[in-house]
């Protein structure tokens, strides 16, 4: 028996059974698709220990000729029905029932051989023959790798073209080893191909989710952080912002410089009531891109239903007293505006900068802001 090939297939026994045991700690995939895979490494681990034995009872003739019986029939029986194990692994649940109930019809036909020697047989030497129908394991054996095949068009199409082209190349890995020996019983690369091709694709299933995943948490943190009806930051990315700043004021050695503009929206109650919550929305829209016109260098969070504040930065910063006078005379002309109520763009703004001698977090800022909106808000009521 060729020692590299000894060597070889107790590397791969071994990793088979090592990803057994260490895909349950696994905490991407669920628990369905870490049982199949942990079938489907145990089965390839039967599949390489079985083919070793049959190849050493075949060259050296050491076994009785049941025991080399039952080997190959194990063997013949695993490989094709390897694929629906590595299917459903990859979490393909409505096909695997009909290939099942067809490899099943494989095992049946391994059975019968054993019976007749149709599909292969173990003479008396112990020593292992084709059969005149050993087609027909070759045919269940393309038959799995069109199957596995197509299970990997599937994740390609859901997932993206690279995919499935990667998942081409593992699967190609198989075919090599399974065509191989079926032209040359001498290569003894079926089981070694498969066992490799159950490695990269468990990578790959891992890969695939983790990136999944990834994108998921990354949309979701995109939603979160924007405001679903007027699209600027949302409450979430203003704390987020307060933590943000107030570690820069905490730490003495950093230059914060910033101004807070806090608007509250006139008039939305009463908006709502007179022509309903649509045209209120509107109207927040409205508002809302008015207000960003103002603040075109600086982020705009929607903190309320009628709340809104900017932190001005870069230009907004240095030209604050402008934006602050081109406010005040837009919204003392929107108040003043013979329009009704829900074609106006009105609201009330306070401005505060921060100060370094006398403001230790954001909320101070944030207080001597929101006191100057309201002190604005009540002037624009008497104009």
């Amino acid at each position: 028996m060729d020692k590299n090939y000894t060597v070889t297939i107790i590397i791969c026994i071994l990793s088979m059974l090592s990803l057994a045991i260490d895909v349950g700690k696994n905490t991407i995939l669920n628990r369905e698709d870490i049982k199949w895979f942990r079938l489907s490494f145990i089965l390839c681990a039967a599949g390489v220990i079985c083919e070793y034995f049959g190849i050493l009872f075949d060259r050296t003739g050491c076994a009785p000729q049941k025991i080399h019986w039952f080997v190959t029939y194990i063997e013949f029986s695993i490989s094709p029905f390897l694929a629906v194990f590595l299917a459903r692994s990859c979490g393909m649940k409505k096909t695997i029932k009909p290939m099942s109930i067809f490899m099943t019809l494989n095992v049946i036909l391994q059975t019968v051989s054993l019976t007749n020697g149709m599909i292969f047989y173990i003479d008396s030497q112990s020593i292992f023959y084709r059969g005149t129908e050993y087609w027909i394991y070759i045919f269940f054996c393309a038959a799995s790798f069109l199957y596995i095949l197509f299970v990997f068009a599937l994740i390609g199409i859901k997932t993206k073209l690279r995919n499935f082209l990667c998942l081409l190349l593992i699967a190609s890995i198989t075919l090599i080893g399974q065509v191989s020996n079926i032209i040359d019983g001498s290569i003894n690369s079926g089981y070694m191909s498969i066992c490799v091709t159950a490695v990269l694709l468990y990578i790959f299933i891992q890969n695939m989710l983790r990136h999944m995943m990834i994108e998921k948490i990354t949309v979701e943190q995109e939603i979160s952080n924007h405001d679903a009806l007027t699209k600027v930051f949302s409450r979430i990315s203003f704390d987020h912002k307060i933590e943000e700043l107030d570690k820069k004021i905490k730490d003495s050695s950093t230059d914060v410089k910033f101004a807070v503009c806090e608007c509250d929206l006139n008039n939305l109650k009463l908006i709502n009531d007179t022509f309903g919550h649509d045209t209120g929305d509107e109207y927040i829209i409205k508002c809302c891109r008015t207000i960003c016109n103002f603040f075109k260098h600086s982020p705009v969070f929607r903190i309320g239903g009628d709340e809104f504040d900017a932190i001005l930065q870069s230009d907004d910063y240095i030209n604050l007293d402008k934006i602050k006078e081109e406010v005040k005379k837009f919204t003392e002309k929107e108040v003043k505006s013979s329009r009704i109520l829900s074609e106006k763009k009105s609201f009330a703004a306070g401005f505060a900068v921060f100060d370094t001698s006398t403001d230790k977090s954001f909320n101070d800022v944030m207080k001597r802001a929101d006191t100057e909106m309201y002190e604005n808000k009540k002037m624009l009521k008497n104009l």
